[in-house]
């Protein structure tokens, strides 16, 4: 079993640490784990226990990301919307899913430290001593940067998560284990997250006419339970079925033998990140190898992979990691790849310039017009500066205009008890007097040394040009927060 008392200990600090209530409505109450921790204890120290609990069905929503991207159609800068399906388990599933992620993320990351490509995986561990993006992309961009002459590969894998084939997934799981077969509980645990049920949100409400905008909030429903039809749990969820609002992931593919491969796990529980890096454990190795062999750097990060290789080399590897990642079931999406050749200009500075619109037939320097930055998590890179990606500025100006807009509307409604507009929550949320926001995050890149939310001494990026790119965030608010509230105002006086 992965549970013993030391590592039952360590969990608990970890969770206990900064501890929230999470907040989101599902079929089961909120867990104030604090209190109720040995209610976990009893489930995940109890082999039978895990083999026999039965686990609710998922609550599936759409998170929609406006993006503001360049559309290479259209050849300029335009809004879309990313929609990210995320799967949420029930308030008490979500801690036994963590502790499992938890005590297997450590036999994770012996494996690879143990084989040796521990430095090509970035997401989801928890032994990298707080280093964040900011580190991760800076460490990308001085490879480019002292290597000169390169050529730097940006992937995506297409659908990550819905892709992964469950019978890979076991057997990489058994391989970080050193079994040849999963542990009854373990082997639960992959069954609950493989052939997972959810219902979505917006089904139920839907269903049963329900606008939770439209209840006070002092009588919104503890649970979603609360507003399904019926006496007994049992009636509700015999009710949920026969309306067919259930799903069960039943995704496979028919193979030549008659058999069937199924696939996709659910993108949002504790364990999905970890079991995302566990999948791709011989791609990795293999991928280190041969970055050893042929001298590039690789990196990744979750469905995002790095190679900064030499530029005589990048056609070559480019072809093998996309003919590569076809033997684990997994697409690299071509539109989104990025083939970012860095070359001395005719100034010499180092710049970036986009491969695809290089002719193989011409060996000039290229133009102006096929200059392209380096976009790495979250930031860019164009061969003498980092700077914040312009999608996460735009975001995070969008979100903070719309709140102010919020702000000053509840000042003036009938409800509000003061029409004073409250400042503090914005400039907390938007501004460099905050802490742990945007506006912090990216100041500590600006930074040449800074301390994170433990107190470590991090690495920034030095970069002069970020903090030109958020040096008059504080006057656009103010101005923002000023225009609204007048505007409100007059509309006040008039009525």
């Amino acid at each position: 079993m992965l549970y013993n008392e030391d590592t039952w200990t360590r969990f608990v600090q970890k969770v206990e640490k900064g501890y929230k209530v999470k907040k989101y409505l599902h079929f089961d109450h909120r867990f104030e784990f604090p209190l109720r921790k040995n209610e976990i204890k009893d489930i995940v120290s109890n082999r039978n226990a895990v083999i026999n609990h039965p686990f609710l069905p998922l609550i599936k929503v759409q998170i929609k990301t406006p993006r503001y991207r360049y559309q290479e159609a259209e050849e300029k800068y335009d809004l879309e919307t990313k929609v990210r399906p995320i799967s949420f388990a029930s308030h008490f599933d979500t801690y036994l899913y963590a502790f499992y992620s938890f005590a297997l993320s450590e036999k994770y990351q012996e494996y690879i430290k143990l084989n040796e490509f521990e430095s090509c995986v970035l997401a989801y561990r928890n032994d990298l001593d707080g280093k964040c993006n900011v580190q991760f992309a800076h460490e990308a961009f001085e490879v480019i940067r002292n290597t000169g002459a390169c050529t730097a590969i940006a992937m995506d894998i297409k659908g990550y998560f819905d892709s992964i084939d469950h019978q890979t997934l076991k057997s990489c799981w058994c391989k970080v284990l050193g079994v040849k077969e999963l542990p009854e509980d373990q082997y639960s645990i992959f069954r609950s997250l493989s052939k997972y049920s959810y219902v979505k949100k917006n089904s139920i409400l839907k269903h049963f006419r329900i606008n939770l905008k439209k209840i006070p909030k002092k009588e919104l429903p503890a649970t979603l339970t609360d507003l399904i039809p019926g006496k007994t749990f049992v009636e509700k969820f015999n009710r949920l079925r026969k309306d067919k609002l259930f799903v069960v992931n039943e995704e496979h593919e028919k193979l030549s033998d008659g058999y069937k491969r199924f696939y996709g796990i659910p993108q949002g529980s504790a364990l999905s990140a970890l079991l995302s890096n566990i999948y791709l454990i011989d791609f990795d190795k293999y991928m280190y190898e041969y970055g050893q062999q042929k001298g590039f750097v690789y990196r990744r990060y979750c469905d995002d992979i790095l190679i900064v290789v030499p530029s005589d080399k990048a056609s070559e590897v480019n072809k093998e990691v996309v003919e590569l990642i076809l033997k684990y079931k997994l697409i690299i999406q071509s539109k989104k790849t990025d083939l970012i050749e860095f070359m001395h200009d005719k100034n010499g500075k180092l710049r970036g310039f986009d491969l695809k619109k290089r002719r193989d037939d011409d060996k000039s320097f290229y133009t102006a017009k096929q200059f392209k930055n380096l976009q790495y998590l979250g930031f860019e890179f164009n061969g003498q500066h980092a700077y914040i990606r312009p999608s996460s500025l735009s975001r995070y100006f969008r979100k903070m205009k719309a709140r102010i807009v919020k702000t000053v509307s509840m000042s003036a409604s009938k409800n509000s008890k003061s029409p004073i507009v409250f400042k503090q929550q914005l400039y907390n949320r938007y501004s460099h007097l905050g802490k742990r926001n945007f506006l912090s995050y990216a100041y500590n890149a600006t930074k040449k040394y800074y301390k994170n939310s433990e107190g470590k001494r991090k690495e920034g990026m030095d970069s002069p040009a970020i903090r030109k790119q958020i040096s008059r965030h504080f006057d656009i608010l103010q101005l923002e927060l000023e225009s609204k509230t007048e505007r409100r105002r007059k509309i006040k006086v008039k009525i």
